[in-house]
């Protein structure tokens, strides 16, 4: 196809296909930890299935985002969106630890949906609007734990199948809507032209990683990125396992608690996180988002009760729609028009690696050492990310890394 101009009505439908492949990852994720416990997984066994899954993107995340660059975001996200949906029908299929494995090695393989959306948004919007532009997928992050969850937790009453192939239908759905919909972003002269060999794509993420982090501009905000994602994660997978026990809840509530951190992360990003960093710049949001989410996470481990388990939730909700969508755009606005899908796809591989290490390490903690030390230890690392950004410096207007003087800038 084409490109043409990406418009509004461009945006508002790499809204929706995100939005529906999210509902489908919302409505398998709080459940993932039941069913591998209900298969015989412990919790450190948990967190690799859960660990397989980024392990996946991030070896192929900078590899899509280069192809993105290469050959246009259209492609690359119907690729993602019909890998999502197979992925998703050998969840429902899996009756043992290695197929249920199996399922989430596929859906980390195919998982370039994020960074190719948020390098057609980058394509799509001028840099003092990426933020909001950015905000949309955050959204649709938001939106997605709001539904899936929900979904997920209602349909797990009937086994865990169920749940495996409506998600599969929504993420088949909105790769029929970005076939028939959605238009090119990227114009041929915008296009890298160089070849994909077989050779650069076993090399590809290394070599991408070395030129983006060789940056400083992209390697702060990507760092920090990294380090607050690896604490988010670790919650995100032994939160379920800390319903079960010591709380005694089941899926259902799992999938509640995680629609709630979902509505008020939507709130945020979808109407807040755009007027707010213009205001007050991203490295700020970021911080103050990095703080409300390390108390809430901490604060869940030290108080195991219900009622301070809600109150957690809306500090996590409201941190992580702060800190994540800030954050993006940082790395997004410090990378030049040209490799916006390289850049993103390093900055997901980051991500994607800290959602390797976290869950792990998080379920080892948590099955070694109890439930308040899993929490604490991914929220001390929220912290200092939250720390670090706010004491990043401003970069000027300039693809260029500054000489090592001080910038007289607005704070960012």
């Amino acid at each position: 196809m084409t490109a043409r101009k990406a418009g509004p009505m461009a945006l508002g439908i790499i809204f929706f296909t995100v939005f529906l492949d999210l509902v489908g990852f919302g409505i398998v994720l709080p459940l993932l930890p039941f069913y591998a416990t209900e298969l015989g997984a412990s919790p450190f066994e948990v967190g690799l299935i859960i660990a397989s899954y980024s392990a996946m993107q991030f070896l192929f995340a900078p590899i899509w985002g280069a192809l993105s660059d290469r050959y246009g975001r259209r492609s690359l996200l119907l690729i993602g969106l019909f890998g999502s949906a197979l992925s998703y029908v050998v969840f429902g299929l899996a009756r043992s630890l290695e197929v249920l494995l199996f399922s989430r090695v596929i859906a980390g393989i195919m998982g370039a949906t994020i960074p190719v959306a948020q390098a057609y948004i980058a394509d799509s919007t001028t840099a003092e609007r990426r933020a909001r532009g950015m905000g949309l997928i955050g959204a649709a992050f938001g939106l997605g734990f709001i539904f899936g969850p929900a979904i997920g937790g209602g349909l797990s009453t009937w086994g865990y199948s169920l749940p495996g192939f409506a998600a599969a239908g929504l993420s088949l759905a909105a790769a029929v809507a970005a076939w028939v919909w959605l238009p090119e972003s990227l114009s041929p002269e915008n296009r890298v032209r160089d070849g994909f060999s077989v050779l650069s794509t076993v090399t590809g993420r290394a070599r991408a990683a070395v030129r983006v982090l060789g940056r400083k501009r992209l390697r702060d905000p990507i760092t920090v990125f990294f380090l607050g994602t690896m604490g988010f994660a670790g919650f995100t997978t032994i939160f379920p396992l800390f319903l079960e026990n010591p709380l005694g809840l089941t899926a259902v509530y799992a999938g509640g608690m995680f629609a709630l951190v979902g509505m008020v992360s939507a709130g945020m990003q979808g109407a807040l996180i755009g007027p707010m960093v213009e205001r007050y710049g991203e490295r700020a949001m970021a911080a103050l988002g990095g703080l409300s989410l390390a108390a809430g996470v901490i604060f869940m481990g030290l108080v195991q009760t219900i009622v301070a388990t809600m109150i957690s939730l809306l500090f996590v909700g409201i941190g992580w729609g702060l800190m994540a969508p800030s954050l993006q755009s940082l790395v997004s606005r410090r990378a030049m028009a040209n490799e916006q899908g390289e850049v993103l796809g390093v900055n997901q591989s980051a991500s994607a690696l800290a959602r390797v290490i976290g869950p792990v390490t998080a379920g080892w903690a948590y099955g070694a050492l109890g439930p308040g030390m899993g929490f604490a230890a991914g929220g001390m690392l929220i912290a200092i990310a939250a720390m670090w950004v706010r004491a990043m410096r401003e970069q000027p207007e300039s693809f260029n890394d500054p000489p090592d003087v001080t910038v007289s800038a607005p704070s960012r």
